[in-house]
């Protein structure tokens, strides 16, 4: 009888076994690690060309154990520190020469992947004293104005390309000296929101290629009522796959792309509108409650707890609330809380911007006031300290960006005087404070077609920041750094 019932238990013990570790292999094989997003620039920012190796700080959200800092593509050894931030070992080999270090992470599978929808960049190249742009090279892009401008690599290539929005998106790929071809319409329709962010891309289907989300006029209530996404097929050419057809007087707004939920899988923010990503492209509804709105939204991690939450530009003048909203790493967000205010907008581009102004790894604020920019320093909790604001004098007619724009290390800022054919610069200082204004002339005669914003990159890869112009009606001017 003993004999019987030990084998009895151990029967059952085999068979419970068997059971958990099923289990186990279920629950593992169901369990999706995020996609991996990059927020706010890397430290160093820039380095000089001929030195040894260096150890990158990258800092964004969702990233996990096993994830993989890419430079130029080439996976480099990296260090997992946290959800946050990883460290990652560039070689020397990397720096030999003056060049663009394109930064991406990869996160493991199962899910993961790539941070398709974002990247950042690291500058080789030797400081200089003051920024030195070129000649204007323009791209008419049909005589329309540009409302919206992308860089992203939608072939593959490692070499930036342009998707400008005008009454359609055009995709332009670049050539790496500088210039660029025009590749395709990647829409038929789409519905600019100047100063706002109107597109996106990601890869949302997970076949390695570049996709498109944007605000169009599907739907029965007019201006933003809906959105669409365009699959790319990797060679600067898209085809539709999903629309959102909104039937409330609600409209979309500005659109952002990350994982919000954490399942593996892309998703899309529509100023209040939550769209979880099926993997394939498509969407699905889940809220049309985000916890934030606004004319513009950006995407960040600024509590460090390695989840994305979200950032607003409001616009409710003459007190315009700047708003953060913590995400809750399941596609919801906790209440938005007011960090700080605007008494007016840039009048051209994205009114708010988030980078690192003080090398802390942590990210900062930069927004529009009508006369100024105001700086909020992140402290990392969520919470800012007291803005300081930095006199530009342009009347809420200008745009501006972030980067260091003279290869010094230094988050810088430049504000547009366009139609007088200059640039107003302020150098930082590292600490999260700038210098007073300078102005560079623009050389050429100044323009007098007006613009609707700008965006920085390093179009020729040289490891010096160059300047494009959403121009009013005559398409983009573009200016090289020499």
């Amino acid at each position: 009888m003993k004999s019987r019932t030990s084998n009895l238990y151990r029967s059952l013990r085999s068979v419970a076994l068997a059971a958990l570790v099923a289990g186990l292999l279920v629950a593992g094989a169901l369990a999706q690690n995020p996609v991996p997003q990059i927020v706010g620039p890397p430290h160093p920012i820039a380095v000089a060309p001929g030195g040894g190796d260096f150890t990158l700080n990258v800092y964004g959200a969702n990233f996990v154990p096993g994830a993989v800092v890419n430079w130029n593509r080439q996976a480099r050894s990296t260090t997992y520190i946290s959800a946050r931030e990883l460290q990652a070992q560039i070689l020397a080999s990397d720096i030999v020469a003056a060049t663009a270090g394109y930064i991406t992470v990869t996160n493991p599978p199962p899910g993961g992947g790539n941070s398709s929808s974002s990247w950042s960049l690291v500058e080789v190249h030797t400081p200089t004293a003051m920024i030195m742009p070129g000649y204007e090279t323009q791209n008419r892009e049909n005589n329309s104005s540009v409302y919206a401008l992308l860089v992203a690599d939608f072939n593959n290539d490692g070499i930036p390309d342009l998707a400008t929005g005008t009454g359609i998106i055009n995709v332009s790929l670049g050539d790496g000296d500088g210039g660029f071809r025009w590749a395709s319409n990647a829409t038929y329709i789409y519905l600019p929101i100047s100063g706002g962010n109107s597109m996106a891309y990601g890869d949302f289907n997970g076949d390695g290629n570049l996709d498109l989300a944007f605000t169009t006029v599907y739907g029965v209530h007019g201006a933003n009522a809906g959105m669409g996404v365009n699959l790319g097929n990797g060679d600067g050419t898209f085809d539709p796959i999903w629309q959102f057809t909104n039937t409330a007087s609600t409209a979309v707004g500005g659109v952002v792309a990350g994982d919000f939920n954490r399942d593996g899988k892309l998703d899309l923010i529509g100023e209040t509108y939550l769209f979880l990503g099926n993997g394939d492209g498509t969407f699905q509804l889940t809220t049309t409650s985000a916890a934030v709105g606004g004319v513009y939204l950006a995407v960040g991690d600024f509590n460090g707890d390695g989840i994305l939450d979200l950032a607003s530009f409001g616009n409710a003048p003459p007190k315009s609330p700047i708003s953060i909203a913590f995400g809750n790493g399941d596609g919801t967000f906790q209440t938005a809380a007011t960090v700080g205010y605007s008494n007016g907008s840039c009048a051209f581009g994205a009114p708010m911007l988030t980078s690192d102004f003080n090398g802390d790894g942590k990210l900062d604020i930069a927004f529009c006031n009508q006369t100024s920019i105001g700086v909020l320093l992140g402290n990392g909790d969520g919470t800012f300290q007291k803005p300081k604001y930095y006199y530009v004098g342009t009347a809420s007619a200008f745009s501006f960006a972030a980067g260091d724009f003279n290869s010094d290390g230094k988050t810088d800022l430049i504000v547009s005087d366009y139609n007088h054919g200059l640039f107003l610069i302020l150098l930082g200082n590292g600490d999260g404070t700038f210098q007073p204004r300078s102005q560079v002339k623009l050389p050429g005669p100044p323009n007098q077609g007006g613009e609707q914003g700008m965006v920085t990159g390093d179009f020729n890869s040289d490891g010096l920041l160059d300047f494009i112009f959403q121009l009013d009606a005559v398409g983009i001017g573009e200016y090289l750094q020499k």
